[in-house]
């Protein structure tokens, strides 16, 4: 199914913010954003997963629906909403938190985006916890233009949960926590990985930061845009 708008601007004309859409931004200096394109009514349950998977380490964006259906639905590959764009570019690595049809398969969380290293670590680490995860699948959040791919390295990761599972994200603490415990881990580590190189490589050039692509803590500014209406 198209998308009804084509950009965020042509979205902005048509629908009033804080009544059949919000914004919500928190930014925390941090190396990592976490992102749902699609939160509120668009693909339920990504809002308050991304949430949970940024804690308070993590910067957040999440741009929310507060009508019912896919109207506001705006595809990853043209996302533009310029205070999700602006935040995403103060961070080295996107991750975009989706949601999809069930379509036969309940339970298998699809994985993609550009950096490989840590889609896979995520994947391995939601393997050893229970849940089952597959990189064979036509979402695969590789346009150079998906959000999850717009932050300084160039290379994020995509994560695609089917709507039984966040359903059951919502009922069952337990799994909320595994889960997002599971997606934070290899997001904390690699960011002290990277704080590590940084303390051992003080001169690094932007081209040995880019070439992490291939192989802290500050008060947050919360910015909620609009109401909750």
């Amino acid at each position: 199914m198209s998308d009804l708008y084509r950009c965020y601007a042509e979205l902005a004309a048509s629908e009033p913010e804080g009544t059949n859409f919000r914004v919500h931004v928190v930014e925390r200096n941090s190396a990592i954003v976490i992102v749902a394109p699609h939160g509120g009514r668009i693909e339920p349950g990504t809002s308050e997963t991304a949430a949970l998977i940024a804690a308070n380490d993590f910067s957040l964006y999440r741009f929310e629906s507060l009508i019912a259906g896919r109207r506001l639905h705006i595809t990853s590959s043209r996302f533009d909403e310029p205070r999700g764009l602006a935040l995403v570019a103060t961070a080295e690595i996107a991750v975009a938190v989706h949601g999809r049809a069930d379509a036969g398969d309940a339970e298998t969380i699809w994985m993609g985006g550009l950096h490989i290293d840590l889609r896979d670590a995520i994947g391995a680490s939601l393997r050893r916890a229970g849940f089952r995860i597959s990189t064979d699948h036509h979402m695969q959040g590789r346009h150079s233009d998906n959000i999850c791919n717009k932050g300084g390295l160039g290379a994020g990761v995509q994560i695609e949960l089917p709507r039984s599972f966040r359903n059951k994200l919502r009922g069952d603490i337990h799994a909320r926590e595994g889960f997002a415990s599971a997606v934070r881990g290899p997001l904390k580590q690699w960011t002290h990985e990277r704080l590590f190189f940084e303390c051992e490589r003080p001169d690094k050039s932007s081209r040995e930061l880019s070439s992490i692509r291939e192989g802290a803590h500050a008060t947050p500014a919360v910015r909620d845009y609009g109401k909750d209406g």
